[in-house]
């Protein structure tokens, strides 16, 4: 019979239900949830998109507004191409001062982020524990690489190669 600890990462879970994490149901269930052919070992930089659109801090909202016409939601860099936060669609909706507010009184901040080596089960968990739509991928320093949609996550976890 297969360890306790074999199964969840703490080894905790049936005796101490009140210490379980998200982590550890996760991983309980990883087998139920993803299919057979599902990729979720898969990296990020396999699925990320590389080339996108991006906002500064200081920019208006109306100077990004038209890429709301084609993506719900922006990373936002700083003059290092460091990843800040990040602008949706939905940020930009609440806006008190509509398109005349900065993109940094806005937006979501800090950015909640992963490197490029991650698989798409670190994203899928990540979305889902902190109810996002989207994950900027960035290198060592911080620097916007690309961005992972749920989109991008759910065609991995669907598809097999």
């Amino acid at each position: 019979m297969e360890e306790l600890a074999d199964i969840l990462p703490s080894g905790e879970w049936p005796e101490n239900f009140s210490l379980l994490n998200f982590e550890d149901l996760s991983k309980h269930y990883e087998p139920i949830l993803f299919k057979l052919e599902a990729q979720p070992s898969k990296y990020l930089a396999d699925v990320m998109s590389s080339i996108i659109a991006t906002a500064s801090p200081y920019q208006l909202l109306e100077d990004v507004h038209h890429h709301f016409n084609d993506i719900s939601g922006l990373p936002v860099i700083d003059h290092e191409y460091k990843c800040v936060g990040v602008l949706s669609k939905k940020d930009v909706k609440n806006s008190a001062a509509g398109l005349k507010a900065l993109v940094c009184n806005v937006m979501s901040t800090p950015a909640i982020t992963l490197s490029a080596e991650k698989t798409v089960s670190d994203a899928a968990v990540l979305m889902l524990k902190n109810k996002i739509h989207r994950i900027p991928i960035v290198n060592e320093s911080n620097q916007l690489v690309g961005i992972v949609t749920r989109t991008d996550i759910f065609t991995a976890m669907e598809t097999s190669e």
